[in-house]
């Protein structure tokens, strides 16, 4: 990893400016990184809209040592489900050598030597790693709080976006991270790119056991009137037919309570005529397809 007293700190980029100052704050943080207002400033500066940079790729052996180290729940789940949506963020395909991710391609951002990167992807690498382990004890409060019948924790779609970042499912992840009610999504049919809007079907509804958990709008139903224009049914996925990540998020969602994105889960791998074209599509890629 590359070490704090390294010089090309101060060549690596952030959000908005050099990774010498988010360096700065990793020095700050790492006795105590339960100071909430400092850890914004740190992760703002290394991610932004989704966005990451060469000074995150740097940081994050040092965000998982603050992560293993702290004793504060909240610190705990904020650096693993940053960290998710980090991972997420990265420039470059699952599988795709850290070293060539497209953060050390940018134009602001100056070219580093070999050894440098061979360092920062190293690391990386690492603290992904280290990071990933940690999913019990960021769950354990969400977990408690289904074992107790309690509402489902604030924080749980978004834990479980980030494990699935950790494990590679990206699409998973992103969208999860994009959609972190765990119920409504938007997407856009392939064949004549109209608005999907895949929104939960109302509790108690007889098609609910038939069709599954979700709807497919052409419109916004929150926003619009229907007029004339037809909702359409989703076929959904047989459980032992899920995709594998899906059936994997799909227990790891029951065991953390979030019981209404473990329902949906079937009609998001399931499939649907579009209520404008016709055409039947696969839900999965109306939300993925980018």
């Amino acid at each position: 990893m590359l070490k704090k007293n390294d010089p090309a700190w101060s060549k690596l980029t952030t959000a908005y400016g050099e990774g010498a100052e988010a360096l700065e704050l990793l020095l700050r943080l790492e006795p105590d990184a339960a100071d909430e207002e400092l850890r914004r400033e740190l992760i703002e500066l290394l991610l932004h809209q989704g966005t990451i940079y060469t000074a995150t790729l740097a940081a994050m052996p040092y965000l998982a040592n603050m992560a293993e180290q702290t004793e504060d729940d909240e610190a705990l789940i904020d650096l693993y489900i940053s960290g998710g949506l980090m991972k997420a963020g990265r420039e470059g395909e699952e599988g795709e050598p850290v070293e060539r991710s497209g953060e050390f391609r940018r134009d602001r951002q100056g070219e580093l030597d070999e050894a440098t990167v061979r360092s920062i992807a190293d690391g990386y690498r690492d603290g992904i790693a280290r990071l990933a382990a940690l999913h019990e004890r960021a769950t354990r409060r969400a977990a408690e709080a289904a074992n107790a019948g309690e509402e489902e924790d604030a924080d749980t779609v978004y834990l479980l976006a980030a494990r699935a970042a950790y494990a590679g499912h990206l699409n998973a992840a992103r969208l999860l991270f994009d959609f972190s009610g765990g119920d409504e999504y938007v997407g856009a049919c392939p064949s004549c790119e109209t608005d999907w809007y895949i929104w939960p079907r109302e509790e108690g509804s007889d098609a609910r056991e038939e069709y599954g958990a979700l709807i497919v709008y052409p419109y916004d139903p929150v926003l619009e009137e229907a007029g004339d224009r037809v909702a359409a049914e989703i076929r959904p996925a047989r459980r032992d037919a899920l995709r594998p990540e899906l059936r994997e998020l799909a227990s790891e969602a029951r065991r953390l309570g979030a019981r209404g994105l473990a329902d949906a889960i079937p009609s998001l791998d399931g499939h649907a005529h579009c209520p404008v074209c016709g055409q039947e599509e696969s839900v999965w890629t109306v939300l993925t397809g980018w």
